[in-house]
């Protein structure tokens, strides 16, 4: 296939990849850039990403990056959320789509809208006013988890009435506007087979599902028995459902460990909720804050714990954890959808007490974490492994360029 010119479109900055969603557009981008010409369109939180966008740009990406109007003081964050708070009102659209699609992302949109790009990938349901600025059949929305789903699971486990009501407006608006933007989108992609099956649930419009993979050298060769006695906990805290597992893991879970005998507790990820603050000043337990690299972490640890009590997409994390060769105790929602067998592959639990018996047996018999090690590692490779992250990606994204060219 010739070179193509290919456009995607995301919220935020895909650079550096160190949180889930930005490690799945980079691959996109690693993946298109060395047979296609990509442009990035995306919009910067900080002026200080700008070193950033230099760094994508030296991959051989043309990116094209915005700054909010809303940013520029504090005195214009408040005037905007005003306004925006308003306009939801009136509209009916989500604060979300508001703050996600800015006028700033709509006009550089319209600019490149002039070129020919033989496809658009408009990352996340919030932009689908883009729908209307470029073709819409050569452009596809990729989603990374179905967010009415992840809303209405987060209604349900909320304690605090103030904090279920707000999680319960959030889910109808959302849903709805969601619902809408994959049924005005001519394709969609999702990012498990389960999510696939919800967009066509909430909006009868068909999904088909990008393939991901991860990079070779995220892939331990020998996998050795872990004779450390540390539980590893990683989350972008800026994410609800990562804050939510981090609280839950410190009132919940922790007290059932506690008393296991060596124990320690690393928490990574920046942001830290202040339910918890004090947990950082407990003996036995790091925290040390945001690391673009977890992999020194998963190198020491014994096992990682994923408490995700509702969530939505591929949890990336779980992956690169099970590649390098490090036993994973989760949830059954932090696993949902990516096809792991409970027992084999992942330990599951669902109480504390499960936790800690999933935890101890792992810290107190070394070989049996390497048997789930090495089925786990078996498994991601041949699920997310190079070819899918590479050639594979490639070959959907340029069968789907060929099928809308048809």
């Amino acid at each position: 296939m010739s070179r193509a010119r290919i456009l995607l479109v995301k919220p935020v900055l895909p650079y550096p990849p160190d949180q889930g969603t930005k490690v799945v557009s980079m691959a996109l981008i690693d993946a298109l850039a060395p047979a296609h010409d990509v442009t990035v369109l995306a919009r910067l939180l900080d002026p200080g990403e700008e070193r950033y966008v230099r760094e994508l740009e030296a991959r051989g990406v043309r990116v094209i990056a915005t700054l909010p109007a809303n940013l520029a003081s504090t005195a214009a964050r408040v005037a905007y959320k005003l306004a925006y708070s308003a306009r939801a009102a009136v509209t009916k659209r989500s604060l979300k789509s508001l703050y996600d699609c800015p006028g700033s992302t709509v006009r550089a949109a319209r600019e490149l809208a002039r070129e020919p790009f033989d496809l658009v990938i408009l990352e996340y349901w919030q932009l689908y006013p883009l729908l209307d600025v470029f073709s819409r059949h050569n452009t596809v929305l990729l989603t990374h988890d179905i967010d009415g789903q992840v809303f209405r699971a987060r209604a349900a486990i909320e304690r605090d009435l103030r904090t279920q009501l707000r999680a319960r407006t959030t889910w109808r608006r959302e849903a709805r506007e969601e619902a809408d933007a994959y049924r005005r989108a001519a394709r969609v992609w999702a990012l498990t087979p389960r999510d696939a099956e919800e967009v066509q649930a909430i909006s009868g419009r068909r999904a088909d599902v990008l393939p991901f993979g991860l990079e070779e050298g995220a892939f331990v060769g020998q996998i050795e028995p872990r004779t450390s006695r540390e539980v590893l906990l990683v989350g972008a805290m800026h994410s609800a459902f990562n804050r939510d597992a981090a609280v839950h893991f410190v009132r919940d879970i922790y007290p059932a460990i506690a008393s296991l005998p060596g124990l320690r507790v690393t928490i990574v990820g920046g942001n830290l909720p202040p339910e918890i603050a004090d947990f950082a000043a407990m003996r036995d337990v790091d925290i040390p804050g945001h690391a673009p690299d977890i992999a020194p972490f998963m190198r020491r640890a014994a096992c990682m714990v994923v408490p995700l009590r509702f969530a939505g997409g591929i949890r990336i994390r779980i992956l690169y954890a099970m590649a390098a060769g490090l036993p994973v105790v989760c949830s059954p929602v932090a696993v949902e959808g990516m096809g792991f067998e409970p027992g084999q592959d992942v330990l599951m639990a669902t109480t504390p007490a499960e936790y800690r018996s999933h935890i101890e047996r792992l810290l107190d018999h070394a070989t049996y974490g390497q048997l789930i090690a090495r089925a786990s590692r078996e498994k991601v490779w041949n699920l997310h492994g190079p070819e899918a992250r590479g050639p594979g990606l490639r070959a959907f994204v340029e069968r789907a360029m060929a099928e809308e060219q048809s």
